[in-house]
């Protein structure tokens, strides 16, 4: 009982804990930055600064961060008249708790905040951004005061125009006529001195923004137009900076170089420009070290220059600027994407599928190659089997005939000398039986021989040959082989005279054992280059064209000659309807 006793105290007291630090938590008070623009967040280049430098300072500072925005409205800002009331608003904003850090953006806002810092948060450390190294002259630093300061060098300005457009004459220098924009007139004016003698300047800073349209509308040829800044126009016109830019470009006749990378793509050739993000990213590490007491590493304000140059491709293109004028380090935005950036995908969907498809091909080549390989091997091949079938079928009969058909008609002999002379020849008698016999195995094995090789188509030829193998086949047969020769030359090559009698052999051969038959045709003619040998008959036929009951050696072997031969052989049947062979070889050399 007493455990559970203490647990559920525990339990207890660490969710008290936990309470209380949330309730903690809940009530820091967050890091207060006031930002003190020169000419309100809005306006270009400090639109873009802000914005960047807000949301790298909030993730660079572990406690929220809240932000307060004041701006002097530098293009109607008076100090003699407006600075008392200024300080008297800030510091009733303010009257509870001072701000944990003060960044003053831009010139006229870190002047202002110079001046009358005792009046306001004297021991609150200041982050000066976007503010010129020129106007910085003078102005005293605390110990935790900070800041980035910008490095122009004007003269690179003039510089770098004559490098991308060798040929200016002239240069238009606009600019606003506020007090800030008149210190850059003088500025620039003793800056550019050393230029007069190349180059011709015309500063429209007195001009209104209609007037200024005109005259670079109007500019004489080789002429070139820097556009610095613009927030109040000789008229005394407070003016948009991105909207003067735009409807300047809009009517100029020369090309138009600029100081900010937020001018890039709103008119301006480029060049060395002030990258506004980048600045409030340093700024902003260096604001997160000032709130953190950290001592500076460099000195109190660091200075800035211009990044890469950095050009618009449209304006060059527009301006006939050649990139080999360019600096070698340089980066060119807004240039269309090449037919390979904007196809890559189908580009390399239809490679892989070219790549894809070729190697295929290429399988089926090497395939196709090696089939024919085989088959040219094994047509080599089957014809050295027929050769060899042939020679030994040539060796068998000759053996036959020369010795064995000999030694039978000597036994023959001998069997007749045991019968008595002048006897009479009783059927019962062992002699004469065996005489009787031993003639007939004569018979069958000279007729052995002449199948194997008939020496009739070594001696008379293929017409006499084939003539000879239908009267052998016609005798003790129900049917007549009937032959017809036409146009036979009398020189027939030997290989296919051979090939030509085999095929009407085996085909003789089938009909005694298959068809049936009661007509039987052989005929042999002169068709184009070769002989056609045809041999018909009126059998029982078969479906030649369906699946055999079993294999046929004697059609694949007759097929098989045919090729050898370089010819071809087509058999033709169908049940009922008898059968015609018919085999076609050429007469290679044949008169």
């Amino acid at each position: 009982m007493t455990f559970r006793i203490e647990r559920r105290l525990t339990v207890a007291i660490l969710l008290l804990i936990a309470s209380v630090a949330a309730t903690a938590a809940s009530q820091v008070e967050p890091t207060r930055v006031l930002i003190i623009n020169s000419f309100g967040p809005e306006h270009s280049p400090y639109e873009v600064f802000e914005s960047a430098f807000r949301t790298a300072l909030a993730q660079r500072v572990a406690t929220p961060v809240a932000f307060y925005d004041t701006s002097l409205d530098g293009a109607r800002f008076d100090p003699e008249r407006d600075a008392a009331s200024f300080v008297r608003f800030l510091q009733e904003r303010f009257a509870d708790r001072a701000p944990d850090l003060v960044v003053p953006v831009g010139p006229l806002a870190a002047r202002f905040y110079a001046e009358h810092r005792k009046l306001l948060f004297a021991n609150t450390p200041v982050t000066v951004a976007m503010a010129e190294e020129r106007v910085m002259q003078g102005m005293e630093a605390r110990a935790r005061d900070a800041g980035l300061t910008l490095r122009l060098r004007i003269p690179d300005l003039v510089e770098h125009i004559l490098r991308v457009a060798p040929a200016t004459r002239t240069i238009a220098i606009v600019i606003g006529d506020s007090p800030i924009e008149r210190f850059w007139v003088n500025a620039m004016g003793m800056a550019f001195e050393p230029f007069r003698a190349r180059v011709s300047f015309q500063y429209l800073n007195e001009l209104s923004l209609g007037d200024i349209e005109r005259r670079v509308a109007s500019l004489p040829s080789h002429s070139a137009i820097l556009f610095v800044q613009m927030y109040v126009d000789g008229a005394g016109v407070s003016r948009d900076f991105d909207h003067a830019l735009d409807r300047i470009h809009r009517v100029a006749n020369a090309p138009i170089f600029g100081l900010y990378a937020s001018q890039l793509g709103k008119g301006i050739v480029g060049g060395p420009l002030v990258f506004e993000a980048e600045a409030a990213v340093r700024t902003a590490e260096i604001a997160r070290a000032v709130l953190a007491g950290e001592p500076p590493t460099q000195s109190v304000f660091q200075p800035f220059e211009t990044g890469v140059p950095t050009y618009d491709w449209r304006e060059l293109e527009r301006w006939g600027i050649s990139e080999t004028l360019l600096p070698e380090k340089r980066t060119i935005l807004f240039r269309p994407p090449s037919l390979w950036e904007q196809h890559r995908i189908e580009v390399l969907a239809g490679v892989s599928l070219v790549l894809l498809q070729s190697a295929i091909l290429a399988a089926l080549l090497i395939q196709r190659v090696r089939r024919r390989r085989a088959e040219r091997e094994a047509h080599t091949q089957s014809g050295r089997l027929i050769t060899a079938h042939e020679d030994e079928r040539r060796r068998l009969a000759s053996e036959l005939h020369d010795d064995v058909t000999q030694r039978l008609a000597r036994l023959a002999i001998e069997a007749a000398a045991l019968q008595p002379r002048g006897a009479a020849r009783p059927q019962q008698a062992e002699g004469p039986s065996m005489y009787d016999e031993l003639v007939r195995l004569s018979e069958d094995v000279h007729a052995l021989s002449y199948r194997l090789h008939p020496t009739v188509l070594d001696d008379l030829g293929l017409m006499d040959a084939l003539r000879a193998e239908c009267d052998r086949t016609s005798r003790g047969q129900a049917f007549q082989v009937d032959f017809e020769a036409e146009g036979v030359p009398d020189r027939i090559p030997q290989d296919a005279a051979l090939c030509l009698f085999r095929i009407a052999q085996e085909a003789l051969r089938n009909i005694v054992r298959h068809a049936k038959a009661r007509i039987v045709s052989v005929s042999i003619a002169r068709n184009g280059r070769g002989l056609q040998l045809a041999v018909v008959d009126d059998g029982v036929g078969f479906n030649a064209s369906g699946p055999r009951p079993s294999p046929s050696l004697g059609h694949a072997s007759m097929r098989e000659r045919a090729r050898q031969a370089g010819g071809n052989l087509e058999i033709r049947s169908a049940p009922g309807q008898g059968t015609a062979v018919f085999a076609w070889v050429p007469l290679i050399g044949a008169p």
